[in-house]
């Protein structure tokens, strides 16, 4: 099956402004119940640094790896409407956001914070995302 370029081009924009919204305000929720600084964590590189750049295209580079994945997949899902694009987030959501958080926390002597905010915020964006992916399918 031949990827739709548009719907992927479109939607991974979309998708990338989506996630970009919702994680910047579930970051802030988060950081008022669970205070941390990211920047202030090991391993972290400096603001100033040129390779922080990539740091903040992740939304965009997760939103085009989503428009492609539910431009492939969305035909296996039995669900219809935005109830679809729901389905899709929580399983993205489940092989990418719930390990990774998985992960962070064995591994990393991070505040509390970050988790919350790894395993919550993933959770609301890629979701969010889904259903705007959703959304966006039969208008592109």
């Amino acid at each position: 099956m031949q990827l739709n370029a548009k719907r992927v081009l479109v939607g991974g924009i979309a998708a990338g402004i989506v996630i970009f919204a919702v994680s910047f305000v579930a970051d802030l929720v988060i950081a008022a119940i669970f205070p941390y600084d990211i920047f202030s964590l090991g391993g972290m590189r400096a603001k100033q640094d040129p390779l922080m750049v990539l740091f903040f295209l992740h939304p965009w580079v997760l939103g085009f790896a989503m428009a492609a994945a539910f431009e492939k997949f969305r035909g296996c899902f039995r669900s219809k409407g935005l109830c679809r694009g729901k389905a899709f987030g929580i399983y993205v959501w489940l092989l990418a956001g719930l390990p990774s958080a998985f992960i962070v926390y064995t591994s990393m002597d991070y505040p509390l914070g970050f988790t919350v905010s790894s395993l919550a915020g993933s959770f609301l964006y890629m979701v969010a995302a889904g259903i705007g992916l959703e959304m966006l399918s039969g208008k592109a």
